[in-house]
């Protein structure tokens, strides 16, 4: 099967394993609380996560019967509902970004094929050439009479002698000549499979990174939908409050803000005390490296509005002590990537951005450490994973500050560096240009313990 083309670029003219292919989008979807259907039949905009919770709240503002406090907890359900909402797309985000990464990959490792292939298929040319050349000389000898011949003809015993050895020479030489013709046919064709395999693979991370691609554009209007479903919900909320209490609905919007700061200031105290802890774990086990903490935190997230949500101010459990290590960056280059990071503020949000002129939030990070000399990982979660983990008492600038739910490693969503005064720079969301802002004031419930330093 012929699947190269004129710039020794493989055509991915095969019929790819379906099999093979549902069990590669199946991983990289893996976690994603999205309804993950064939492309044509993307779920719809009841599917998305925290469509339950905005239905109950609806169904809270409808019943004649609930209550002020019923109606508060509706109002803090819908601002939960669209975090979920935004975490998913920003999840789906970073999954496609992964997939995206993959998919230059199989491409690099498919080109380097191929140009193997070529350096293969020209060797093998040239030993078939030299071949052809021994072959050509013995027919001009003869064959093996006119060897003979030349021996009988010998003027001598010692010219006999020289003949023969200007014979084995001749036979030795030709046999050598086959060995390489039949080593470079071997390693021809040992290419032609490698290029094949890696035209496959270029394929299958295409369609993965094609349908990762559909999945975010898809999260992201369904986080939309959620948001106009929340306001909307919202605002009927605030008018049965009103009804209730005999206030305006600018009163109910006033008092609302006041119970979300005060869920915020427990929250804040909450990650303060998960931060402290971190710290103490840290000291007992000498520092700590990638990997991170997977213990559950306290529930509820932030909203796409700036502000965390969250009932209550349930406690995470400390987190475990991690692996001692060390980091290899020094303050200088922290600085050096901060002031990167500040030049790229303004820049428009890009899913998979990595380059500019657009970035997501792992794309930024990324960047700005490039232009220190470190090369960090291309997504939020292998970023943690692929830094040195520090408590917040050590944190400096530069360091990068992540984001997961209920301050989970294996679900971590979002990162910001950090630029000092408790403020991160960052890529947030389609629509909003890369800005900072204060790191503890949105989802505060999913920062997590430690910050990461290339």
């Amino acid at each position: 099967m012929s699947m190269r083309a004129q710039h020794g670029l493989v055509v991915p003219a095969v019929h790819l394993p379906a099999r093979r292919i549902v069990a590669l989008i199946a991983t990289l979807l893996m976690g994603v609380a999205l309804a993950v259907v064939p492309p044509s039949t993307m779920a719809v905009a009841a599917d998305y996560p925290g469509q339950a919770e905005i239905a109950a709240a609806k169904a809270a503002v409808a019943d004649a019967a609930s209550t002020v406090a019923e109606l508060d907890a509706a109002i803090v359900k819908l601002a939960q509902a669209v975090h979920d909402a935004d975490v998913a797309a920003r999840l789906a985000d970073e999954r496609y970004g992964e997939a995206q990464a993959a998919s230059i990959e199989a491409q690099r490792q498919l080109f380097a094929a191929n140009k193997r292939l070529d350096e293969a298929e020209a060797s093998l040319a040239v030993a078939r050439g030299e071949l052809g050349g021994v072959a050509m000389a013995s027919y001009r000898d003869g064959g093996s009479f006119g060897q003979f011949e030349a021996l009988v003809s010998a003027n001598g015993f010692e010219d006999v002698i020289v003949r023969t050895e200007a014979l084995n020479r001749a036979s030795v030489e030709a046999e050598s000549t086959v060995q390489q013709v039949k080593a470079a046919e071997l390693v021809a064709s040992t290419m032609r499979v490698y290029a094949e395999i890696a035209a496959e693979e270029a394929a299958a991370a295409e369609e993965v990174a094609r349908v990762a691609l559909e999945v975010a554009i898809q999260a992201r209007a369904d986080a939309q939908q959620a948001l106009a479903d929340e306001q909307a919900t919202r605002e009927a909320a605030l008018e049965r409050l009103a009804e209730l209490q005999r206030t305006s609905v600018a009163l109910q919007r006033e008092r609302q803000a006041g119970l979300a700061a005060e869920r915020r200031a427990r929250e804040q105290a909450a990650l303060l005390k998960a931060q402290q802890q971190a710290a103490a774990n840290a000291g007992s086990s000498g520092g700590s490296t990638g990997g991170g903490s997977t213990g559950g935190g306290s529930t509820g997230g932030g909203s796409t509005g700036g502000g965390s949500t969250g009932g209550g101010s349930t406690e995470p459990p400390p987190p475990a002590p991690e692996p001692s290590g060390t980091w290899r960056s020094s303050a200088a280059d922290g600085q050096v990537a901060v002031n990167h990071a500040l030049t790229l503020m303004g820049s428009p949000y890009q899913a998979g951005g990595k380059t500019g002129p657009g970035y997501d939030c792992s794309g930024l990070t990324q960047a700005s450490w490039g232009v220190a000399g470190y090369s960090i990982p291309g997504s939020s979660r292998t970023q943690y994973s692929g830094t040195t983990l520090v408590s917040f008492s050590q944190l400096r600038l530069g360091d990068l500050i992540f984001w997961g739910t209920n301050r989970n490693a294996s679900q971590i969503y979002h990162v910001a560096i950090y630029i000092g005064n408790g403020k991160v720079a960052e890529a947030s969301v389609p629509g909003v240009a890369a800005k900072t802002r204060v790191y503890n004031n949105w989802a505060v419930n999913d920062i997590m313990p430690y910050a990461g330093r290339p």
